[in-house]
């Protein structure tokens, strides 16, 4: 590096530093205020001005003896006044700013407009008790007149003595909002006696007259809100309760009416005559909707009583052909039970068309069922399978041991079965004859529910206690004959690939897991399985494993048999 370069970087910095060395020694200096008042009190006031402030104390003197001996009067004040005007030229005439002077100068101000509001400001107290009173013996004009008085001497109190601790914006926004009031209360008294007037007509259930006089009522409701809103007599809470109220009233007729159409079909519905109890419905409903339409804001108003009314009316205009398919229903049922099918066909057809003409011609009926039109579906579809199926199932239907009159499938559901009812397979290991798996707790329990309504009894799922007694004892049974577990292969076999175990039961322990019936009406409710799976030990097995599990829970190790009651 040159020596030119050294000699700039040494310079420079340097020459920075002495530059704002010299700015802060040049900048702003503390101000030493002693000095000051010792320069103030160096000066001599003059003698013209000290006798200012000698006035000054002597009219306030002079003022303060004469207001201890009487009442003052404007010449006391007038002292007062003097005393400000000379304390004033003395702080004016002052050769340098007096603090204490000035004080005493605010001092007097405040004082002067203090004992001159103070007349007044009582005054205004008097006026305000007075009204009160007037009030309270219901001279409401003369009540208006001293609170005016009130506010009138408040305000003159507040602009021409503001100093004065009298002055109060408060006060005066409370005396106005009583002066609201009072102009506001002989209206509002009216409006009492209207709704007294009102509430005579109610109980001598004089509806339309109630209705139409509300409207008075809320016409002089919605002026005093209007013209009164600062009072605490305008109520717009009040004015949208009155509103209800006049369009109750005025709904009110229709209301009784319909309830006692609804009451006459009810009776006649109790009597057997549901023809005429379908017209009476019919016509509450027609007179709801009227309600409904013309008093919108009626309390009476309802869409769900439209749709009850309407459902009733329709249930009553049915009964014939609900009763039908009642009757269809429960001869379908009985003749699949006792296996006459052709009969059990016949109805199903029948069924099916009066189904859909209650669905066309009475949509909203109480014999619109939709479990059973599910279940006639369902049966007018497979009606040409019905016999098969029944077939296959009561040839391998075996009594259950010490449970009389429940029968037990001999086999787990096979994936045919299942697909025939279902309409489709879930299993992972595919194969006819092979149980059905991969189904979950609620997918078995409907193929229950469809396999009940082909064979027309009640079809579930096993009880606990009922795979028990069908494994009957285990002890000394080789379980290597019975049982298909990881001892051989460890995969899913076909049907009765094994001996059966008890009386002519197989595959109830192995092959695959069996879901068991649960009551439990919980969704969060775990269920259980039973019997072990190809995939577990021997010796597990033997101890007939209980599992717990999810109702959701789909697993290719799980199956299921059920039981005809």
């Amino acid at each position: 590096m040159s020596l030119e370069k050294i000699i700039a970087l040494i310079i420079i910095p340097t020459a920075l530093i002495g530059f704002f060395v010299f700015l802060t020694m040049s900048g702003p200096k503390k101000i030493d205020y002693s000095s000051q008042e010792s320069y103030s009190g160096a000066l001599e006031i003059p003698e013209e001005v000290e006798a200012m402030r000698l006035k000054s104390f002597e009219s306030e003197g002079q003022f303060e003896e004469l207001i201890s001996l009487r009442r003052m009067t404007k010449e006391d004040a007038m002292l007062l006044l003097e005393a400000i005007e000379f304390q004033e030229l003395y702080v004016k005439s002052l050769p340098y700013y007096s603090e204490p002077a000035k004080q005493r100068l605010d001092y007097l101000k405040q004082r002067y407009d203090q004992v001159l509001s103070e007349e007044s400001y009582q005054l205004s107290l008097e006026k305000e008790r007075i009204s009160q009173k007037l009030y309270d013996e219901a001279d409401y004009v003369a009540a208006i007149k001293a609170i005016e008085e009130a506010i009138s001497l408040q305000r003159k109190i507040n602009e021409s003595y503001a100093l004065s601790s009298f002055s109060d914006v408060n006060r005066l926004a409370k005396l106005n909002r009583r002066l609201g009031y009072l102009n506001a209360y002989p209206l509002y008294k009216e409006i009492l006696d209207y709704e007294s007037k009102v509430d005579l007509l109610k109980d001598e259930e004089k509806w339309i007259e109630a209705g139409n006089l509300l409207t008075e009522v809320i016409e002089k409701q919605l002026y005093l809100n209007s013209e009164y809103r600062s009072s605490d007599l305008a109520d717009g809470l009040k004015l949208n309760s009155l509103k209800i109220k006049q369009i109750k009233y005025r709904s009110t007729p229709l209301y009784l009416q319909i309830n006692d159409l609804e009451n006459k079909a009810d009776a006649l519905l109790d009597k057997g005559n549901h023809s005429k109890a379908a017209a009476f419905y019919e016509d509450a409903m027609r007179l709801q909707d009227e309600l409904n339409e013309s008093f919108s804001g009626s309390p009476y108003s309802s869409v769900d009583r439209i749709n009850d009314l309407r459902r009733k009316n329709q249930t009553a205009a049915s009964y014939e052909l609900g009763e039908l398919i009642n009757t269809l229903n429960f001869e379908i049922d009985n003749d699949l039970r006792r296996r006459k099918l052709l009969l059990a066909k016949d109805k199903i057809l029948r069924i099916v068309d009066a189904l859909q003409r209650m669905d066309e011609e009475f949509p909203f009926s109480s014999y619109n069922d939709d479990g059973l039109k599910s279940k006639i579906n369902f049966l007018n579809f497979i009606r040409n399978d019905v016999e098969l199926i029944q077939d296959r199932i009561y040839v391998n239907l075996i009594t259950v041991p010490d449970e009389p009159g429940i029968r037990m499938l001999k086999t787990e559901v096979s994936q045919a079965l299942y697909s025939t009812i279902i309409g489709y397979n879930p299993s992972r290991f595919v194969g006819d004859l092979m149980p059905v798996e991969s189904v979950n707790w609620k997918e078995a329990n409907d193929f229950c529910k469809r396999l009940s309504w082909v064979m027309g009894l009640r079809v579930r799922l096993p009880k606990e206690h009922e795979y028990r007694s069908a494994i009957g004892p285990l002890r000394y049974v080789k379980l290597e004959k019975f049982v298909v577990s990881n001892a051989e292969e460890a995969k899913l076999t076909n049907l009765a690939s094994k001996e059966p175990l008890g009386e002519g039961f197989y595959d109830l322990l192995g092959n695959v897991s069996e879901w068991l019936f649960s009551d439990g009406v919980f969704e969060n409710e775990p269920v259980k399985h039973i019997g072990g799976h190809f995939n577990d030990r021997l010796n597990t097995i033997y101890s007939v494993p209980v599992r717990m599990v999810k109702r959701n829970e789909r697993s290719r190790l799980i199956g299921f048999r059920f039981v005809v009651e």
